[in-house]
């Protein structure tokens, strides 16, 4: 299997730079007229595209064969070490290929396959499928091959020249709201997190208003085509409007009702963010500016949740951002608790991005959590962007000190389909947590 697969990759590659090659020269000709010649020297189809994207296709079988190839290589190495664990070392190789249609009356497909392999399935655990070796700490990153993404879109340029936007999606599909806090696709690990849903997104014909819905009934999950992939009944609401530069508003809500499968994480949260952009001369991209983020959410248990839980989510958040130099960032988020018994969850969200890389916070503990967190990013030479964050943890209930940690980035794009980072998170942890040591390195090529 790791043999084809690579084998896969590099015919892939080879194809795409076949594609890309420039005309043989001996080919031309005198005789060859002026439009010919003309045509010979166009501007290649961007990279994936089997034809020009700005043609329309002519019909149903041109738009079928004359779409884009998608392709998303990403090689890492993790190497993670726990209290009471042996340290894991997982290096693995995900792969996504997929194939989008071009647009025909606003309508087109898109289907993706995903697939994680590795080296050594016996230096790493995945708790979610059994896999590895369980005294080892836990990588939440399994192999095996999936359908990631298939749907239908119908996205029409436009209404008779009305202001009307619509994007309809039906099928499996990749949903990321607001900074990806509540609903995300937890892009960090191998496999990533897609829905089984029918959405929509409108303006309704009003400039700067957004309308959201998604019916949710299956959650592909991290975990691969070998874990736990929850059936639901779930709704997703997400309304928001940009009053200016400076201030826009978001509400939603999010219904969530697993059947039987993580009935725990059945919930009903309601809530606002409101952010912004602070700017001197917003058409000087040179200039330092600010930008902010407040959000408030409260949480109940809903569908087949057998906890009776109330719990309330406050998260601020300040960054400043000097272009050329870095920013710096200053936030705190407030997962409350109901009296030690449960806490504010986020089941469909990114967490990965928040309370820490180490990952010792995933699913909120029932003491409730507390995080207060500073971070600078520099703009270095050779144009490496890299990021310093330290976070200071205590629990809702009680305010006992959980412990703090570190995290630093260090990333940079060589070209404009490939990038490299550098990652490292410690978590020293406090009472009952367990220290957590996490370090990646890892390359992605993507078009």
């Amino acid at each position: 299997m790791k043999r084809s697969h690579a084998i896969c990759v590099s015919l892939l590659v080879s194809l795409a730079n076949c594609a890309l090659a420039d005309p043989d020269p001996k080919t031309t000709t005198d005789a060859k007229t002026d439009a010919q010649a003309k045509a010979e020297t166009k501007e290649h189809f961007p990279l994936g595209w089997l034809s020009d994207p700005e043609e329309p296709a002519e019909d149903l079988f041109d738009a079928l064969v004359s779409g884009k190839i998608h392709l998303d290589n990403r090689l890492r190495m993790e190497l993670a070490d726990t209290t009471g664990r042996r340290t894991s070392s997982a290096f693995t190789n995900r792969l996504r290929l997929g194939y989008e249609s071009k647009p025909i009356e606003g309508f087109s497909g898109f289907i993706e396959m995903e697939n994680v392999s590795t080296f050594d399935s016996d230096g790493y655990f995945v708790p979610a499928t059994g896999d590895g070796d369980p005294t080892r700490t836990v990588v939440a990153d399994p192999i095996g091959t999936e359908i990631n993404q298939a749907h239908i879109r119908y996205n029409p340029q436009s209404f008779e020249g009305s202001d009307l936007s619509l994007d309809l999606k039906a099928g499996r599909q990749r949903i990321i709201l607001d900074d990806s806090r509540f609903v995300g696709n937890v892009g960090w690990r191998q496999f990533e997190q897609t829905y089984d849903a029918v959405s929509i997104r409108s303006n309704l014909g009003v400039k700067d208003l957004s309308v959201f819905y998604a019916y949710v009934w299956g959650v592909q999950r991290i975990f691969g085509p070998d874990g736990l992939n929850p059936e639901s009944d779930t709704h997703i609401i997400n309304v928001s409007y940009q009053f200016a530069p400076e201030f826009k508003a978001t509400g939603f809500a999010y219904l969530l009702d697993f059947k039987s499968d993580l009935p725990a994480n059945s919930s009903d949260t309601y809530g606002v963010r409101l952010s912004g952009k602070l700017a001197d001369d917003a058409e000087d991209s040179e200039d330092m500016f600010v930008e902010y983020e407040l959000t408030y959410a409260n949480q109940t248990d809903s569908g087949r949740n057998a906890t009776n839980y109330h719990a309330d989510f406050y998260a601020a958040q300040l960054k400043i951002t000097q272009p050329g130099f870095g920013h710096f960032v200053v936030g705190y988020q407030f997962l409350g608790s109901d009296n030690g018994i449960f806490a504010f969850r986020f089941p469909l969200g990114t967490n990965h991005k928040f309370q820490g890389f180490a990952d010792n916070f995933l699913t909120t503990p029932a003491f409730g959590l507390q995080d207060l967190y500073v971070g600078l990013g520099l703009d270095l030479p050779w144009k490496i962007k890299g990021s310093v964050t330290y976070h200071q943890f205590w629990s809702d209930q009680g305010s006992n000190d959980l412990g703090d940690e570190i995290d630093v980035v260090a990333s940079k794009k060589l070209s404009a389909n490939w990038s490299v980072l550098a990652k490292y998170a410690y978590f020293n942890g406090d009472r009952t947590q367990p220290d957590t040591e996490r370090f990646w390195l890892m390359t992605t090529f993507q078009f």
